[in-house]
């Protein structure tokens, strides 16, 4: 009757856990990539009319830009943002070389392009390897194509033994974070296995709460808990609710003669007998020591004495060291009855009255018309 445990999923890898941390803010910054060169391109256009050639540049980058931000974060197309990235940031320091450097003189601008390639992937947790490759493409661009685009040969050392110095600080502190993230992952992981285990002993207690140890089955705190709401359901959908109270015959007895080994075997074979002859929607449960109940929604009178006689039967036909036979009685929810106790009641009194009878055997309590609506 419980609701079922939710499926168990597994631990997330340390790169899966730094991909839902790198990913977004890597867009954050191929999104500043096109952004900035846009803004220049207006004030080109609005304010200070530049070079055809600069704004033909522009273009082009602004169409490669687009391109490769498609590439790698539509869905359905995703370049790696291992490939991505480094072509990303040796495209991008090239056209600023060939823009600020040589277009529009003013050099020192192409380190500040780097940087943000550079100080991005570090803002983003990116890997070391991935960080150190980038900063090896912009030293490498500035210091192979500056000096073929005419620049001087001291500006070219300047501009390149920076990129070099600001490509190792950015490796250095990539290194750092990625520690620090690898310790950050390490004491979550923790935390989750120990909120996993608290709430697998949570439930495991919650079970235990509800569950008879012995059976397996229900207990009588449950048993109850579970027949209210069925016999609300009854009462407000206007259908049938029976409810059978079972007792091992001379139980007792059984004790005395193979020990209380025995006894528990033939109460979990008893119980076994119950939950196999239960629909989905029904309950049984073990409410003392050798008796048990089984409330029945959506059953008369009639149906609960023939679903009881099918259960005495089986019962008396275990295969154990003992003979073993149950009384059982029947009752069905009437008008007057204000709650599971007294629908209970009058099961046990047919119960008693099975018990007077004979023992091994099905009575039924009078059955009064009209269940209420």
């Amino acid at each position: 009757m419980s609701a079922p445990a939710p499926p168990i999923t597994s631990e997330p890898s340390y790169q899966d856990w730094l991909a839902l941390r790198c990913v977004p803010v890597m867009r954050f910054v191929y999104a500043i990539g096109g952004v900035i060169p846009l803004i220049y391109l207006l004030g080109d256009l609005l304010i200070e009319p530049a070079q055809a050639e600069v704004t033909r540049l522009r273009l082009a980058y602004l169409l490669f830009w687009l391109v490769l931000s498609a590439l790698t974060f539509k869905p359905g197309w995703k370049l790696p943002l291992a490939w991505s990235y480094p072509v990303y940031t040796a495209v991008g320091v090239a056209a600023t070389c060939l823009i600020d450097g040589v277009l529009l003189k003013r050099p020192d601008f192409i380190l500040a392009t780097s940087l943000l390639y550079l100080v991005g992937l570090v803002i983003a947790k990116a890997g070391v390897a991935l960080t150190a490759l980038c900063g090896a493409l912009t030293v490498l661009v500035t210091a192979l194509l500056l000096p073929r685009l005419g620049l001087e040969a001291e500006a070219v050392q300047r501009i390149a033994f920076f990129h070099l110095v600001w490509a190792g600080a950015c490796t250095a502190a990539a290194v750092m974070v990625q520690r620090m993230n690898r310790q950050l992952f390490a004491t979550e992981t923790e935390l989750r296995r120990t909120l996993a285990q608290n709430q697998r002993l949570l439930d495991e207690a919650d079970k235990l709460a509800r569950t008879d140890a012995l059976t397996a089955l229900p207990n009588r705190r449950q048993f109850f808990r579970t027949a209210e709401l069925a016999l609300a359901d009854a009462r407000r959908d206007g259908t049938p609710l029976a409810l059978l109270a079972l007792d091992v015959d001379h139980f007792k007895r059984i004790n005395d003669q193979g020990g209380h080994q025995l006894g528990d075997t033939v109460l979990r074979e008893v119980a076994q007998c119950c939950r196999d002859s239960l629909r989905a929607s029904d309950l049984a449960a073990r409410i003392g020591g050798e008796e048990f109940a089984l409330i029945l929604p959506g059953t008369d009178l009639s149906q609960a004495q023939q679903l009881a006689e099918r259960l005495r039967e089986r019962i008396a036909e275990l295969q154990l060291p003992a003979s073993v036979t149950v009384s059982i009685g029947c009752a069905a929810l009437e008008a007057q009855m204000p709650g599971v106790d007294a629908l209970l009641a009058r099961a046990d009194d047919a119960l008693y009255a099975a018990k007077q009878g004979g023992r091994n055997r099905v009575s039924s309590a009078a059955r009064v018309r009209g269940l209420i609506d």
